[in-house]
């Protein structure tokens, strides 16, 4: 499906969360397939709640970290190798999830944190 108009990202039927997201605003930070769309359909199957700490990793440009805290409440540490951590904090802030999302560079292989812990060292 090609996608010709903002409003086609729009999908309240099927992804009632997500559609909430400004359009434009999703397409600035997209790298690939709807990242919204994905999550949303993955968290069906997941028990995610208020407080919990998720790492989002590859998160890109954050779309999914700031999903994750606005739908589900949750503490994520936004992991990824390629955006700098300043550019997806900003992303954050200006999103209202700064205080809940927390940028790292990672590479997956070698994580950046303690055992037993998803804070960073």
């Amino acid at each position: 499906m090609l996608v010709t108009d903002l409003n086609d990202l729009i999908r309240p039927d099927r992804y009632p969360r997500s559609s909430g997201y400004d359009p434009a605003w999703l397409l600035n930070l997209h790298m690939g397939p709807n990242p919204l769309w994905l999550l949303e359909d993955l968290a069906r199957d997941l028990d995610l709640r208020p407080g919990m700490r998720i790492l989002d990793l590859g998160s890109g440009k954050g779309a999914t970290s700031v999903f994750l805290a606005r739908e589900y409440g949750a503490q994520v540490v936004a992991a990824d190798l390629w955006i700098a951590p300043e550019d997806a904090a900003t992303v954050f802030a200006d999103a209202g999830v700064g205080d809940q999302v927390t940028a790292v560079r990672a590479e997956a292989h070698t994580l950046p944190f303690e055992e037993e812990t998803s804070t960073p060292s």
